[in-house]
């Protein structure tokens, strides 16, 4: 405890020195034809009424000033050769008090003159004029949500944050669709460097698993330049989390929360372990010393049997207690040290616990011969932390940032119902603890050259996670005979085993890039660069169990099955299912180069144009052999033409091709049982890569600084498309991941962001109005007839694509700051889940309307109050199969015990609950 204390001391004694020291002047300066900052430029500082400087420096690489001042009211000059100076004015410096950072925009000279007329501005009109200028001069079509906006909303990880960007909705609460287009259509990366897929069996990246507080700010790109990575249609997510801080600063928040269907109610749970709360598991894995598949696959003796089974974790049992509610508790550092000479030192580190006991009740299931409710009962624990540094000196910056974070989710399911095929009620109890866990570091560095000629690099490692390690099942059947519950456990299936599942990925990424101005047309530079991506996956399942035909055994509850004396009794026998197809090994490398260039040929026309060429090549094995050897190779041209109607206004126009390449999994030959959908999810290894033509028209209109106005219309064109394919007979069914032969997708984005002071009162100006709407329509052309229960259609639209998409938010904030309300919503349109075919009509996820609420308080400068409600409607998820094949719900075809002929089934359907949360953060 005594050197707890002493160290506590140590860094407050620290703190208040920097703090004593902390520059009160700082700013950054941009150039307005791109938005980069500008190193190198002079600024100097005057003391009002002087003629003399008193400070002088240069910006740094990223274009950053800071001065250290004594109270006082000052102006600044800047300068820098081939820009027209600036004077800013009105900067006042108080005791004890914090000041806005000063940004500005540098034009170019125009005049040949050495006399040329300095330009005179405010400090609060450059500033508004600097956020205008870095929307107006963006490359491409983009869209991008800062760490003030995060701030003011109710989302706590990064894939509720991304609700609120244009065009940008979020399916299974994690996985992101862009325009529309599903998460195989999107890359995901974290301080540019690609991150693998957290998924074992689709392409796709769990965003949830990021906490918004390391967030500084997110952009997607949705139309391509050849610096971008080429596997997306949709979008690239590119989140960016928290460089060296401006200032030293401590901060610290503890959260709690309640759910209307969960929290005070009865919680069932399976096993727990002494650390599952910290999210990691002990006592669920297999031993080391447990039997390898050949030992346990072939005959064992009863005794043999017993034993392996006895090495196992037996413990079916069920508790019930109270749902706890919700807690969070994230604590923040940051500090910068000035090492004199323009050197700069700083790193900024996070810690972040989460953790809730969430309960889905009354999942309803009435498709095919099965009328089943679900109760799923989620224990939910995620566990991070990030420390990012970075050194500044001369005209260069290198940091390494590094993130970890890792989801502990243990789901317990009890299903009950009647399968009609077998006149049966039924209960089916499912234990699955996933752990998901994310490392990534990344190193880059920025280094100024003569000539405003940069260069950058980055060398990033990510190691992706994803074990189940036991999946316990268990069915029981009613016996009219025995007027019991009886265990099926007479043979062995996937719905009736324990499966250990194991997933390791790793992607080491590099690039170098160059850019360097040429002396073309008005301005242009010149942009190239050399990248590559190594990325090496293990996958493995390993599926156990027992067997037995003791009658008066099969009938003990699910507590009691497996107990000691049954086991040691030597009743049951051992059975290992694990095949050769069950586990693979896969490598995939992605290696190119691509040039750019950026053209302005005038002050208002800008094009940004090139290729990138990809080499891309993939190995895929099982233990018996490899199904996987591909190499395809692509040259993706792109352009972006800006042309700037008026000072305020943009017409953008934009084309480029891209890819969307097969996952993994998907092309391994395995299958994997999925037992709440009730389906064996399987791979195919002849899948091919999708290729897309994208067409982009975009207008732009930005009245004043952080306001927007646009409209744009985009067209893409698919060859090749990968959709997963639902089909089987009987009571059961697979899903298959399938090309088909091409598809196109048109459609028209709005945006608007306004302030309301316009409809003619001060006090309107205090809200802010937001919303964006996309209206899209798909269709995939299919290369046969195909007939569902007799109906025959020859196209259908998209999979994962939504007709209609509404974001919109109304915030309020008081004059002096202290009080924010921020109301959103948002809705979709229903889209296509799961491809149907033949008896299978195709599974559609209908709309649901969600409506978050937030007040946020500075009860004073240190410390803050929210209250967050979430989801107040609680409207119903609900998945449907379309029976009938009129694309709309009709209602169930479960009636009266039975299922009516081309009626409509429901996958699942509950409601969710509203979530209310309350946070109190400190600054200190």
């Amino acid at each position: 405890m005594h050197k707890i204390i002493t160290t506590v001391a140590i860094a407050s004694i620290a703190t208040t020195a920097f703090a004593q020291n902390a520059p009160n002047l700082k700013g950054n300066i941009k150039d307005g034809s791109n938005s980069e900052g500008l190193p190198g430029v002079t600024v100097s500082v005057f003391e009002a009424g002087k003629t003399t400087s008193t400070l002088n420096a240069l910006t740094d690489i990223d274009g950053n000033f800071e001065f250290t001042l004594k109270p006082g009211n000052y102006k600044i000059v800047i300068e820098s050769m081939g820009y027209q100076s600036k004077e800013i004015t009105d900067i006042t410096i108080a005791e004890g008090a914090s000041m806005p950072a000063v940004n500005v925009v540098m034009s170019e000279s125009k005049s040949t003159e050495l006399n040329e007329v300095v330009v005179s501005s405010s400090m609060k009109k450059e500033t508004v004029n600097a956020l205008f200028t870095m929307q107006k001069n963006a490359a491409s079509v983009s869209d991008g949500i800062s760490a003030e906006a995060i701030k003011r909303s109710p989302d706590r990880n990064t894939a509720d944050v991304l609700k609120r960007v244009s065009g940008t909705t979020i399916q299974d609460n994690k996985f992101v669709i862009i325009r529309g287009l599903s998460d195989r259509y999107n890359t995901a990366l974290v301080d540019d460097a690609v991150l693998p897929s957290t998924e074992p069996n689709r392409k796709a990246f769990s965003f949830d698993i990021i906490p918004s507080a390391v967030i500084d700010n997110i952009i997607i790109t949705k139309a391509g330049t050849p610096d971008l990575p080429a596997d997306f249609a949709g979008g690239v997510i590119n989140v960016l989390t928290k460089e060296v801080p401006e200032e030293n600063f401590n901060n610290i928040s503890i959260g709690t929360g309640y759910n209307t269907v969960s929290t005070f109610k009865d919680f069932k749970t399976g096993y727990k372990s002494s650390t599952d709360f910290l999210g990691f598991d002990n006592g669920r894995k297999l031993p080391k010393n447990f039997p390898t598949v050949k030992e346990a696959g072939g005959f064992l003796t009863p005794a043999q049997s017993a034993s392996y089974l006895n090495m196992l974790n037996n413990d079916f049992s069920v508790q019930t207690r109270s749902a706890l509610p919700m807690m969070n508790l994230q604590a923040g550092l940051g500090r910068v040290y000035r090492l004199g000479n323009g050197r700069k030192f700083g790193f900024f580190g996070a810690l972040n616990y989460n953790h809730s006991e969430n309960i889905r009740p009354n999942v309803l299931r009435q498709y095919d011969d099965y009328n089943y409710t679900d109760n799923v009962y989620n224990y939910s624990t995620t566990l991070g932390g990030v420390v990012n540094m970075g050194y500044y000196y001369g005209k260069s910056k290198i940091g390494l940032k590094t993130l970890y974070n890792r989801n502990f989710d243990d789901n317990f399911m009890y299903r009950e119902g009647l399968n009609i095929g077998r006149g049966t009620d039924i209960r089916y109890y499912a234990f699955d603890l996933v752990q998901k866990a994310l490392f990534k570091t990344t190193l880059n560095g920025e280094h100024q050259l003569a000539g405003q000629s940069k260069i950058n690099w980055l060398l990033s490692y990510n190691y992706i996670s994803n074990n189940q390690p036991d999946q316990k099942k268990l069915s029981y059947g009613y016996n009219n005979a025995e007027q019991a519950y009886v265990a099926d456990l007479g043979t062995l299936g996937k719905a009736n085993n324990r499966m250990f599942s194991k997933l390791g990925e790793s992607i080491i990424n590099a690039n170098i890039n160059y850019s360097k101005p040429v002396n073309l047309f008005e301005k242009s530079t010149l942009k190239t660069g050399l990248f590559g991506q190594y990325r090496t996956r293990d996958f493995s399942n390993r599926y156990v169990g027992a067997t037995t035909s003791d009658q008066s055994v099969l009938k003990n509850g699910i507590q009691d099955l497996f107990s000691p004396t049954n086991i040691n009794n030597q009743i049951y026998d051992f059975r290992d299912q694990t095949g050769p197809g069950d586990a693979y090994t896969a490598q995939s490398s992605t290696s190119g180069a691509y040039a750019m260039l950026d053209n302005k040929f005038t002050d208002k026309l800008r094009l940004v144009w090139g290729a990138r060429l990809e080499a891309y090549k993939i190995d895929l094995s099982t233990v018996e052999k490899k199904y996987v050897d591909q190499f395809w190779w692509d040259v993706l041209p792109s352009a972006n033409l800006t042309y700037a109607l008026t000072e305020k206004t943009n017409l953008r126009a934009s084309y480029f091709k891209s890819l969307a390449r097969p996952e993994l999994r998907e092309m391994a030959l395995m299958s994997y049982y999925d037992y709440e959908l009730n389906a064996n999810i399987n791979g195919n290894p002849n899948l091919k890569r999708t290729t897309i033509n994208n067409f982009d028209l975009k207008y732009e209109y930005f009245p004043t600084g952080g306001e927007i106005l646009s409209a744009s219309v985009f067209y893409k064109d698919f060859s090749n498309p990968i959709e997963n394919y639902l089909y089987g007979s009987n009571s059961a069914y697979d899903i298959t991941p399938m090309n088909f032969p091409n598809a196109r997708n048109i459609g028209v984005e709005l945006e608007i962001r306004k302030k309301l002071g316009f409809l003619g009162s001060d006090f309107l100006n205090n809200f802010t109005f937001y919303a964006n709407v996309a209206l899209i329509n798909s269709k995939v052309t299919l290369d046969k007839t195909r007939y569902i229960n007799g109906i025959a259609s020859d196209s259908r639209p998209l999979a994962g694509q939504s007709p209609y998409m509404i974001n919109t938010s109304l915030s309020y904030r008081s004059p002096n700051s202290k009080l924010n309300l921020t109301a959103m919503y948002n809705v979709i349109g229903q889209r296509i889940y799961l491809v149907g075919d033949g008896r299978f009509g195709d599974v559609y996820e209908m709309p649901r309307n969600l409506l978050d609420f937030q007040v946020a308080y500075n009860l004073s400068e240190r410390s803050e109050l929210k209250l967050n409600v979430k989801d107040i409607l609680s409207s119903p998820y609900r998945f449907y199969f379309d029976q009938d094949s009129d694309s709309k719900f009709t209602g169930s075809a479960f009636k009266d015990g039975s299922m009516q002929a081309n009626k409509d089934w429901i996958l699942q359907q509950y409601r969710p609950g509203t979530t209310l949360s309350l946070t109190y953060s400190y600054k200190f």
